[in-house]
């Protein structure tokens, strides 16, 4: 058995006592373990720089092991980044599906951000803002390798628009709808989206 496969056990009640889980699969307690780390990285980012949180720190805030730790990851930064990078995918996968199902692409991504406006706001205070734009730039090239130059500035033009305007509208406290938003979004990027679409179409790149 491996020690993940059982939960550390402590006086406090932990991200993994809370999920009455004893005994686990190797690939069962990975995910577990990596949720709960993520969990707390995120409940820790509410008072603390990204810098100033250490391994023990947030392994002890997630009810793990450091060995638990350095299976899964080398650094709390290496936490942050795969919780952006899903992030990411998300937002991604649900961007394509309402541009196959001709629907509104940023109305549920925007509406997901007012649910979760705490988590986002948090990233914000955290100092976060530019980590995640450049996870977002490093996604693109990934997810789309063979873009070509004009379509990857455009492209990023595109998301440089819509973060400001979803940014400023998280600092007012999301005082406009979500409607609102989503067609503020919409009509910033209609032009450079359908340009960016048609090429990535021709290439295969979707």
């Amino acid at each position: 058995m491996t020690e993940e496969r059982y939960i550390v056990m402590s006086n406090q009640k932990t991200e993994l006592e809370k999920r009455n889980i004893v005994r686990l699969s190797n690939q069962q307690a990975k995910l577990i373990t990596k949720t709960c780390l993520r969990t707390a990285l995120i409940q820790l980012l509410e008072n603390k720089e990204i810098s100033d949180i250490s391994v023990s720190e947030l392994a002890r805030k997630a009810g793990v092991s450091r060995t638990a730790f350095y299976s899964n990851y080398q650094t709390v930064d290496d936490v942050l980044t795969e919780l952006i990078d899903n992030g990411m995918s998300e937002m991604n996968n649900s961007i394509w599906e309402a541009i196959n199902k001709k629907e509104d692409i940023f109305l549920p991504i925007i509406q997901k951000m007012k649910d979760n406006r705490d988590e986002f706001t948090l990233v914000l205070k955290s100092n976060l803002e530019k980590t995640v734009f450049f996870q977002m730039r490093d996604h693109i090239k990934k997810t789309y390798p063979l873009i070509d130059s004009r379509s990857y500035y455009l492209l990023l033009a595109a998301v440089g628009a819509v973060r400001n305007i979803i940014l400023e509208w998280l600092m007012n406290d999301c005082n406009e709808s979500v409607e609102f938003i989503s067609s503020l979004c919409n009509h910033s990027t209609d032009a450079i989206r359908d340009e960016v679409l048609r090429h990535l179409k021709t290439e295969n790149s979707i």
